[in-house]
């Protein structure tokens, strides 16, 4: 139910702000779409706190400027490798520590990864992510958790008690 009310209140501030209306009848529109929207999602089990993870919210703008840095770094570290010459790149693949608890966390840390250059997420595991890196060095960066530490996570843990129909999750 606290999802449901979080997500309409997420589509009217988007609706609002898109259509700018404020004559009665479109904004009747409005309320009408987003009760068909939030019901339909309801229906389909969609609505969970991994789906709509508001509880990250305040912890993202952190964790994007922390990104943003290391970023950079890497930006940096990759333009000296490839024009560094052929003993500056020698790519490597290994596994990377993950200890998120849910597929969110795993997913935004795997994400995090292939974002900064230099690396690439290959796959994920249970608590390891599989990366392809330039360079052995990047690798020894990527194993020490600085990235998994920071990789914020949803404080409650979503509970799926319907699960899709058609299959798990």
């Amino acid at each position: 139910m606290k999802q449901s009310l979080l997500l309409s209140l997420a589509l009217a501030v988007l609706w609002f702000a898109l259509s700018g209306h404020t004559e009665a009848l479109i904004l009747a529109f409005g309320v009408i779409s987003i009760a068909f929207v939030v019901w339909i999602a309801n229906r389909m089990h969609v609505v969970d706190g991994e789906s709509y993870p508001f509880a990250l919210v305040g912890r993202l703008p952190g964790y994007w400027l922390w990104l943003v840095k290391e970023i950079v770094k890497s930006s940096i570290d990759t333009t000296r490798r490839v024009f560094g010459g052929a003993d500056a790149v020698k790519p490597v693949v290994f596994d990377a520590p993950a200890s998120q608890h849910s597929d969110l966390g795993l997913v935004i840390h795997a994400n995090s990864i292939t974002l900064t250059p230099g690396t690439v997420s290959l796959e994920l595991k249970e608590h390891a992510i599989t990366v392809h890196a330039l360079h052995p060095d990047v690798a020894r960066d990527a194993v020490s958790g600085g990235m998994d530490k920071a990789v914020p996570e949803p404080k409650e843990q979503p509970q799926n008690t319907s699960p899709r129909p058609g299959g798990d999750r």
